[in-house]
């Protein structure tokens, strides 16, 4: 952290106000609803919450909004009346941009009403460490294609490469 800046960043601001709790990263994502991966990109600033995510990671906690991030909320609390507290939302929910929703919703009848051009998006567990994979590593998303694009014969020989992959590295 640089010398000027008398507030810590977002992120380390969660780390630091989870460690002061002596709550892990994973206790952290369980109470606020979230992955314990959203945590640790939150926590390291790869990614930014929303203010909905925001609200959820403060509840948990146990403090106001303003004490994570203060930016956000002086503004919004002189012109806005409380918030009621958030819906609970699945575990493996994620955010996507608008032009990524399906049709209904971009008539203004499928989107949340507080997050304009973000819409909810249901993953598995699967397919979430899969994005994350991919998003850590772009380097594998050539060899994920033309996994995903090959022929049968061709796809039981990259199985069987990486199965031979994985017998090596224990």
């Amino acid at each position: 952290m640089s010398s000027y800046s008398p507030v810590p960043a977002l992120g380390e601001r969660i780390a630091q106000l989870r460690k002061e709790r002596g709550l892990t990263q994973a206790k952290l994502a369980e109470r606020a609803r979230l992955s314990t991966s959203a945590i640790a990109m939150y926590e390291t600033n790869r990614r930014q919450p929303d203010e909905r995510t925001l609200a959820q990671i403060a509840e948990a906690l146990g403090v106001d909004m303003s004490q994570i991030a203060p930016h956000l909320t002086a503004p919004a609390a002189a012109s806005s009346p409380p918030k009621a507290k958030p819906a609970p939302r699945q575990r493996d929910t994620v955010s996507a941009p608008a032009e990524r929703r399906a049709p209904a919703a971009e008539d203004g009848h499928g989107g949340s009403p507080d997050a304009p051009g973000v819409t909810q998006l249901v993953l598995t567990k699967d397919e979430a460490r899969l994005i994350l994979f991919v998003r850590m590593h772009p380097d594998a998303m050539p060899f994920l294609q033309s996994y995903v694009t090959a022929d049968p014969d061709k796809r039981r020989q990259l199985e069987r490469a990486w199965r031979l992959i994985q017998a090596f590295q224990g």
